[in-house]
């Protein structure tokens, strides 16, 4: 009797325990992150011609600039944009290691990368390493679009 009851339990956990066993399946997202690659140019496009319009983010886009506010929305990202771009002449941006992982309808991708920015009224260009993370949301027709835009700079802020 002493036995079934300290075996009866641990069979019964061990029946458990292999009944709800997860299945590890792997799926080919190669689409998914070559059109997620495609949604990041065209941000860099953008950023190099100025463009601030931001074709390639949703409507409810919340945007995580370094040392501001969160901007939310592609109206006041837009906005956002636009006065970043008459302050800064964009001269390079280079992604330099970037990780995808999706998972359904969304996509987070982390990121490093670099920037090269001549400031309004400056004689030479500066160039920041950068790194952040980029959430994705698959749209109604099947497209990708930025739905969260994080960074900052690697550099310490000024004085610290």
């Amino acid at each position: 009797m002493r036995i079934n009851r300290i075996l009866l339990p641990a069979i019964a956990g061990a029946l458990v325990a292999a009944c709800t066993a997860q299945v590890e399946v792997e799926t080919d997202n190669s689409a998914d992150i070559a059109a997620i690659n495609a949604v990041r140019d065209m941000e860099v496009s953008s950023l190099m011609s100025g463009d601030m319009t931001m074709p390639y983010a949703t409507d409810d886009v919340i945007v995580m600039p370094p040392n501001e506010p969160m901007v939310v929305g592609r109206e006041a990202a837009m906005a956002w944009g636009a006065a970043f771009a008459s302050a800064v002449t964009i001269e390079g941006v280079s992604y330099d290691e970037t990780d995808i992982t999706v998972s359904g309808d969304l996509a987070v991708e982390h990121y490093t990368s670099s920037l090269t920015m001549r400031m309004e009224g400056a004689e030479e260009a500066v160039t920041e390493a950068l790194k952040g993370v980029h959430v994705y949301r698959k749209q109604a027709d099947g497209t990708w679009k930025m739905t969260l835009d994080v960074w900052n700079m690697d550099a310490p802020m000024e004085g610290m």
